[in-house]
C-alpha cells in the first residue's frame, strides 16, 4: 500500500472567492454621531456625572443619557427590559456593570431634565448654517416657528396623565408633547410634556413662547389669551381659522397684486376681533383658494407688512411640524414610552432631540423627508453616514434644480 503523501499549502486547492456584496464593517458610535459630537458630548457628560446620581445605586445621569442615546439609535430598543439587555452588551460604553430596570425607572423619575438643556443649546449653535426650507422665506428675516401638540399613549394608571375611554370601552391615558419647530431647518426650539393638570393646549405652550418670532399654528390655537401672550413677547402669529370663528369685523379691503392672485389669494382685509378679551390692535384676515381641492382657507394674522401671498407661503410651512411628529411616532418608534413620570418622559424626549440634532450636525443638511428616511437606516445600524452622504448630496442638488425650475415657471406665469 502506497504511503500517503502530505499536501503542502502550495498544493492545496484554491478556496473559491465568496460572491456577492462585501460584508459591512460593524457599526460603531463614531459612525452614528460623528467624532466632533463625541467631543461635545464628553464635556457635558462630565458635568452630568456631578449633577445627579441615584441613591444606593451606581447609576449617574451621564450613564442614563448615554444608554438612552444608544437606545435612540437602535429602533428595537424601546423598553426597560431591552435597555437592561443593552446595559449588559455595552458595559464599557456605558461605564456600568448593568442597567437594572427598576433602577432605570426610578432614576428617570428622579433626575432633573433641565440638566440636558445646555447640550441642546450647544448643538443648536452648531447647526446655524443649515440650508433654509424654502427660497421664498428669504424675504422673512425673523425666525419662523411652527407650534403644535401631539398625543402619546401611556398606561391608564398614570395619575397625572389625560384619561379617556377608548373605542373598545377600556380605560386609557395619554400625555401631550408640546413642540416648537424651526421650519427653516427642522431644529426643535422648545418642548414640554403636559397632562390633565396643564389645561388646554394653548395654556401648556404659553410658558415656553419665544420672543420676536413668527408662530405658525392651527385651529386648535384660536384663543384670545394665547394671541395676547404671543403679542406680549413681541412675536406675531399666523393661524388658520374656522369658517365661522373667530368673528372678524373688517374695516378696510386691501388690493391684491398679480402675484397674490397667482398664489391663490382671494381676499385680504384689515379689521379687529370683537370681544372683551380680544387683543386691542388691528388684525388681518386673508382668504385663500386651495388650487388642488378648490376649498377656501381662512387665515388670521398679526403681520401687517408682509405681502398676502407670503402669508400663504408661511402657513403652508406649518406642515413641517406634522412631518416631525410622524417621524417620532413611525420612524422613531416613540409610540411606546418607557417612563410613567413627567420627569422621565421629558428626559426621553430631550434625548431624542439630542439624537436628531447630532445627526443634523453630522450630515450638514437640514432634514427633509428623504433625509429622515436615510438617517433612519443609520439609526438602525444598516448604513453609515459615509454611505448616505452621497445620496443626500445628490438629492439636495436635485431639490435646488427643482426649486429653480418652479421659480422660472412662476415668473413666466406672472409675466403673462
Amino acid at each position: 500500500m502506497d504511503e500517503a503523501v502530505p499536501i503542502t499549502p502550495q498544493d492545496a486547492p484554491a478556496v473559491p472567492k465568496r460572491r456577492g456584496r462585501k460584508k459591512r464593517p460593524a457599526i460603531v458610535k463614531e459612525n452614528l454621531v460623528g467624532p466632533a459630537n463625541i467631543v461635545v458630548l464628553q464635556r457635558h457628560l462630565e458635568r452630568l456625572r456631578a449633577a445627579h446620581d441615584h441613591p444606593n445605586r451606581l447609576l449617574h445621569l451621564d450613564n442614563l443619557v448615554v444608554a438612552l442615546l444608544y437606545a435612540f439609535y437602535n429602533p428595537t430598543c424601546r423598553s426597560l427590559r431591552t435597555l437592561e439587555g443593552l446595559g449588559k452588551v455595552c458595559q464599557d460604553e456605558l461605564g456600568i456593570d448593568q442597567l437594572c430596570r427598576s433602577t432605570t425607572s426610578a432614576a428617570m423619575a428622579l433626575f432633573d431634565p433641565a440638566c440636558l438643556l445646555p447640550i441642546l443649546e450647544d448643538l443648536r449653535k452648531s447647526i446655524l448654517a443649515l440650508g433654509r426650507a424654502d427660497a421664498d422665506l428669504d424675504q422673512i428675516t425673523r425666525q419662523v416657528i411652527a407650534a403644535d401638540g401631539s398625543y402619546f399613549n401611556i398606561y391608564a394608571d398614570v395619575a397625572w396623565a389625560i384619561h379617556l375611554t377608548r373605542r373598545s370601552g377600556k380605560d386609557g391615558a395619554r400625555i401631550r408633547l408640546n413642540f416648537q419647530l424651526n421650519v427653516r431647518n427642522w431644529v426643535p426650539e422648545a418642548l414640554s410634556i403636559s397632562g390633565k393638570a396643564n389645561g388646554s393646549e394653548t395654556a401648556a405652550v404659553a410658558p415656553d413662547l419665544l420672543a420676536d418670532v413668527i408662530y405658525l399654528v392651527d385651529r386648535n390655537f384660536i384663543d384670545f389669551e394665547f394671541f395676547g401672550a404671543v403679542l406680549d413677547k413681541g412675536s406675531d402669529f399666523v393661524v388658520r381659522c374656522r369658517d365661522n370663528a373667530p368673528n372678524f369685523t373688517a374695516t378696510q379691503e386691501l388690493p391684491l397684486t398679480p402675484k397674490d392672485n397667482a398664489s391663490g389669494v382671494v381676499g385680504d382685509r384689515l379689521g379687529f376681533l370683537p370681544g372683551r378679551w380680544a387683543p386691542n390692535r388691528t388684525m388681518r384676515e386673508l382668504a385663500f383658494c386651495d388650487p388642488q381641492t378648490h376649498k377656501s382657507i381662512r387665515v388670521l394674522t398679526s403681520l401687517m407688512d408682509v405681502p398676502a401671498y407670503m402669508i400663504g407661503t408661511l402657513y403652508r410651512h406649518r406642515w413641517q411640524i406634522e412631518l416631525f411628529f410622524r417621524w417620532l411616532k413611525v420612524w422613531g418608534n416613540f409610540e411606546h414610552l418607557i417612563s410613567h413620570s413627567q420627569n422621565g418622559l421629558t428626559i426621553q424626549f430631550y434625548v431624542a432631540v439630542i439624537g436628531v440634532l447630532m445627526m443634523y450636525v453630522a450630515t450638514g443638511h437640514r432634514v427633509s423627508k428623504y433625509a429622515v428616511s436615510l438617517l433612519t437606516f443609520v439609526a438602525a445600524g444598516q448604513a453609515t453616514l459615509e454611505d448616505i452622504l452621497p445620496v443626500l448630496e445628490k438629492r439636495e442638488h436635485e431639490r435646488q434644480l427643482e426649486r429653480a425650475r418652479l421659480a422660472r415657471k412662476r415668473a413666466q406665469k406672472l409675466g403673462q
